[in-house]
C-alpha cells in the first residue's frame, strides 16, 4: 500500500466512525505530520466544514494566522513526549470558523498508537462568554 492510499484509508476509517460522530465534543485527529485524519460532525458545525475540506489539510488551517507557525512547533514538542493534557492551561486559546471568526476554545489532547503509526486526538469545547477577537 502507498502512503497516499495509507493516508487515505486512515481518513476513511476515523471520518466515516459512527462513534466519533456520536461524540458530544468536536474531535479532531491528526497525524505525526499534522494532518487531518479525523474530524467529527461536532467539528463540522464548530469549524463549518464539511470534513472532506479538512480531511488531509494542516491542523493550522483551524487556528487563527497569528499562532499558526509557533503551533507547529509545538506540535513537535509534544510529539517527544506525547500524553493526556488540556492545550492553553495557562492562556485563553483560540479557534478559527471558515468564515474567519475566532473563538474561544478548551482543547484535550491525547495520543493514540496505531499500525500505521501515532496519531493525537483533540476533544475541543467552544467556551462561551470569553469574546472571539474578530466576526
Amino acid at each position: 500500500m502507498t502512503d497516499s492510499s495509507q493516508d487515505r484509508s486512515r481518513q476513511d476509517r476515523f471520518s466515516h466512525s459512527a462513534l466519533l460522530d456520536a461524540m458530544p465534543d468536536a474531535v479532531v485527529i491528526v497525524d505525526s505530520e499534522g494532518r487531518v485524519v479525523g474530524f467529527n460532525a461536532m467539528a463540522e458545525g464548530m469549524f463549518g466544514y464539511d470534513r472532506t475540506e479538512v480531511l488531509g489539510q494542516s491542523i493550522e488551517l483551524l487556528m487563527p494566522d497569528q499562532f499558526r507557525d509557533t503551533h507547529v512547533e509545538e506540535r513537535r514538542r509534544y510529539a517527544e513526549a506525547p500524553h493526556v493534557r488540556p492545550m492553553g492551561a495557562e492562556r485563553h486559546l483560540l479557534a478559527r470558523h471558515k468564515n474567519g471568526r475566532e473563538f474561544a476554545v478548551e482543547i484535550s489532547l491525547a495520543p493514540y498508537q496505531t499500525p500505521e503509526g501515532a496519531l493525537v486526538v483533540g476533544a475541543i469545547r467552544a467556551v462561551k462568554g470569553r469574546g472571539a477577537t474578530s466576526d
